[in-house]
């Protein structure tokens, strides 16, 4: 098949505050995903997703054990998931994971259980991340280790 009779995948931008970690510059990041499907000759940028007041929650511990955290205010995040059901929406660029899930194990559920066997495109600009190309597992290896770096020097800064 010739190369350009292939049509490029619906793309989509999707902007919220850090989760944890290192504050992200709305702006910049921006800037730097319309630049980096602007640059790809297999993206065409179809929509923004913002969400401006994501809170993490911190449900409290029931019977001993540890539950889940959770988001509120991530409005933007389950419409763009749902553009993506219809396909309206085929591949999802964000600019750290930190702007998507709370925890690692959130993000791993949502690569693992619904972006990838749904052949849905996810790319993480600042970790130089492609589904398409990459290696999830290792992705997700590396992303627990910021984590929980993060994690220690919140808890060291106390």
């Amino acid at each position: 098949m010739n190369q350009s009779s292939v049509r490029p995948y619906r793309a989509a931008i999707y902007l919220a505050p850090s989760a944890y970690g290192k504050e992200i510059d709305s702006a910049e990041a921006l800037s730097s995903c319309k630049e980096y499907i602007r640059d790809r000759a297999d993206m065409k940028l179809m929509r923004i997703y913002r969400d401006k007041g994501v809170r993490v929650i911190h449900t409290p511990e029931q019977n001993g054990r540890r539950t889940p955290l959770s988001v509120s205010g991530n409005e933007a995040w389950q419409r763009l998931l749902r553009d993506t059901e219809t396909s309206a929406i085929e591949a999802v660029v964000i600019y750290g994971a930190r702007t998507v899930a709370p925890s690692i194990s959130g993000l791993a559920t949502l690569l693992r259980e619904y972006f990838i066997p749904c052949k849905v495109r996810f790319i993480d600009f600042e970790a130089r991340f492609d589904s398409e190309t990459d290696d999830p597992e290792s992705y997700l290896k590396a992303k627990t280790r910021e984590y929980r770096s993060t994690l220690y020097r919140k808890k060291a800064n106390r």
